[in-house]
């Protein structure tokens, strides 16, 4: 049957195949084209997301290297300290320096009992039971030097007394030193501990 003449003649079997054709091509769209930009769409999502990831990654990556060159100099000032730190062999040594030390200040050292160190912790500690004679000012002036050239020293207890009726500026001193002193000299353990 003809559906139309003019301009051109149709017949009801072209209408019937032009919409086949229309489906045809709204199905393929559908079918194809749809998911295909879901797919893009996700796909431009997920390569946003790794190059947030990489830039996240590399962020980390300067931070772990930061952590490492800082770990790397506190094992090396933990290294140096380790190899100053005063030790059990040199304990007659660190004594010969504090009545140097006291002698250099003007102090007169009556005696100078050293405890035998006892463990306490990672370390080993003696206390130094030291009776002498001087000027308060001279005193002080000693526990400055003594506490520059062996920082691993505490002062325990200190009495300054002055005889009474006395007319010249010296006093009686005692004080007690607690020394810290390394078993041996070791290395450090991996990872920068002592």
């Amino acid at each position: 049957m003809i559906v139309c003449r003019r301009p051109w003649t149709l017949f009801d079997v072209d209408i019937g195949g032009a919409a086949a054709v229309v489906a045809i091509l709204a199905t393929t769209v559908w079918l194809v084209l749809g998911p295909w930009q879901q797919t893009w769409a996700e796909y431009g999502r997920l390569s946003r997301q790794r190059t947030e990831v990489r830039v996240g990654l590399q962020e980390d990556l300067a931070r772990v290297e930061r952590y490492e060159r800082g770990v790397q100099e506190l094992s090396e000032i933990a290294a140096d300290q380790l190899a100053h730190a005063p030790t059990v062999d040199g304990y007659a040594q660190l004594l010969r320096q504090m009545t140097e030390l006291a002698a250099e200040s003007q102090l007169q050292l009556l005696s100078v009992a050293p405890q035998p160190p006892v463990p306490s912790g990672p370390y080993l500690v003696s206390d130094v039971q030291v009776g002498g004679r001087g000027r308060s000012r001279d005193f002080i002036l000693f526990l400055d030097r003594l506490a520059q050239a062996n920082p691993y020293q505490v002062l325990r207890a200190c009495s300054l007394s002055r005889p009474p009726g006395a007319s010249e500026p010296q006093c009686d001193l005692n004080f007690t030193v607690r020394m810290y002193l390394l078993a041996t000299p070791g290395p450090t353990r991996p990872g920068g501990g002592l």
